[in-house]
């Protein structure tokens, strides 16, 4: 199993659930739901709940192709990943302090940023379950 197959499979996994599956009420409520907004901590351990879904095979396959242990390395990074960034603070301060611009939530530009930070989480979580 090679990182790139396995950085393949992490990729529909992820177009699945946060396309696919996410929920308009989880898109526009998760962020800040780490915090103390109850409403939103719902919404966003919610999207995290059903993001994790098409990913199980994954995890699996990575399980039967390396070990447990690689699987655990493949779903916290995956996943708690996903829920620190989809909660959205850090990515706000990142937006702000790096790219010097206040684009809504939401806009074309915040997408693209959110979207390429997921690509590379998942790029290092890929190498992680496939090369450790």
């Amino acid at each position: 199993m090679s990182w790139v197959e396995v950085f393949a499979v992490l990729m529909v996994c992820h177009l699945v659930g946060d396309f696919l599956l996410q929920t308009e009420w989880q898109a526009t409520r998760k962020q800040g739901g780490l915090g103390r907004d109850p409403e939103r901590r719902r919404a966003l351990f919610a999207h995290v709940a059903t993001y994790a879904i098409p990913f199980l095979p994954a995890f699996y396959w990575i399980s039967d192709e390396q070990d447990a242990a690689h699987a655990g390395y493949a779903a916290a990074g995956a996943l708690v990943t996903h829920l620190i960034q989809d909660d959205g603070r850090a990515l706000v301060a990142y937006v702000r302090v790096v790219k010097k611009t206040t684009t809504p939530f939401g806009s074309p530009l915040w997408m693209a940023i959110d979207q390429s930070f997921h690509v590379c989480f998942l790029f290092g979580t890929a190498l992680a379950a496939a090369c450790l």
